[in-house]
């Protein structure tokens, strides 16, 4: 099987890493980086205190050489960047291959409608499969996964081929993987848009221009009671648009609070901080003279907003649910980055083009929703 990862960053090299190591598949690596620029790449999973020399990765940056003949295609990029990619691929990929967005939500499948057309399988998992690292030594660039996933959820476009897809993730990655009942269950996940946003929320909601951090922090050691009870009242919202959209089944967007085993915020913030690859995660912050400042142009801004939360809002849009907290973080965003995409009635701002949301690809409807996924 020739595989394709695109994107060389921690998620994508960690996969590339793992799938040389331990397949046998000819692995192509999209990519403008030389990874093999030190004496040796290394793949660390730490879980299991295993290091391996990697050697069998070909990099390029040809679109040709790298999706004109493969069969499955991980798209590691920010969702920021999935756009300008999928125009990129779209006629040159093999109509037989399938196309996997990791993690999926961020409404990449709605670019995809050219290469669908042309018999492409656009799949999703609904989060990724590791937490994962890159280190770099003198010597040494270390591809590290710090923890697996126990088990990963997908589902694919057209829908009767998400069983398949499963079962190759699931034979890739040795991780089981369950078929969604959804692809929608992917867009929605409550991941990332849900517990960054909060964070972020939390940390930034009364900076001011001038202010400055003394030091760079841990972005759940900031985490606490307050940020949890938000995150309880954000998700309450994303649950309550999905129960709108009958006649879809969309249990499997699970609550966080059954997710974490969180009955309630405090429990929340408890086994937030609890979780060791978490320590991991910094606020987004960049170094100036007198210390930090918000990095605004960091992925957890510049992905979860417009890739995130904007979706989210547009399916309570199509479904005429009431967003008040959903409303409070964009207007949080917009008050720190002077980014708005929705008028203060729903519509949309001349910006809404910058984001992922279902209403600029024709979709308004549940209909529109059923027809496009199904």
């Amino acid at each position: 099987m020739n595989i394709t990862i695109v994107g060389a960053g921690n998620m994508g090299l960690a996969m590339a890493g793992y799938f040389s190591v331990n397949t046998e598949h000819n692995i192509i690596l999209f990519t403008n980086k030389d990874i093999y620029r030190r004496e040796k790449l290394v793949l660390h999973e730490i879980e299991e205190k295993k290091c391996t020399e990697i050697k069998g990765i070909h990099t390029t940056n040809s679109i040709k050489e790298a999706f004109q003949s493969t069969d499955i295609v991980f798209c590691t990029y920010p969702a920021f960047l999935r756009k300008k990619f999928i125009e990129q691929i779209e006629d040159i990929i093999s109509p037989t291959a399938m196309l996997g967005f990791i993690p999926g939500y961020g409404g990449a499948e709605f670019c995809c409608k050219k290469m669908r057309e042309r018999g492409v399988t656009i799949f999703g998992l609904q989060r990724v499969p590791y937490v994962a690292r890159v280190n770099e030594t003198n010597d040494e660039i270390i591809a590290g996964i710090l923890s697996k996933k126990k088990k990963l959820y997908a589902a694919a476009i057209p829908y009767n081929k998400t069983q398949e897809i499963s079962n190759i993730i699931e034979g890739l990655l040795d991780i089981p993987c369950e078929a969604l009942k959804e692809y929608l269950a992917i867009t929605l996940a409550p991941s990332n848009p849900l517990l960054h946003i909060s964070g972020l929320y939390n940390v930034f909601r009364n900076y001011k221009e001038g202010d400055v951090f003394k030091e760079q922090l841990s972005f759940y050691e900031e985490w606490n009671d307050f940020t949890s009870e938000l995150l309880f009242e954000y998700d309450a919202e994303l649950q309550e648009i999905c129960n709108k959209l009958e006649p879809l089944d969309l249990e499997e967007v699970v609550p966080l609070s059954i997710y974490y085993e969180s009955r309630t915020p405090q429990d929340m913030t408890l086994k937030l901080k609890s979780i060791e690859p978490f320590k991991a995660v910094m606020v987004p912050l960049k170094e100036v003279e007198d210390g930090f400042v918000p990095d605004f142009t960091s992925r957890m801004f510049v992905e979860d907003f417009p890739f995130g939360v904007c979706v989210i809002k547009d399916f309570a849009r199509i479904v005429d649910v009431k967003t008040p907290v959903i409303d409070m973080l964009l207007r949080f965003y917009e008050e720190k980055t002077n980014h708005r995409y929705f008028n203060n009635d729903g519509s949309y701002t001349t910006e809404i083009k910058e984001t992922g949301v279902p209403g600029l690809y024709g979709i308004n409807t549940i209909e529109d929703i059923i027809k496009f996924y199904h």
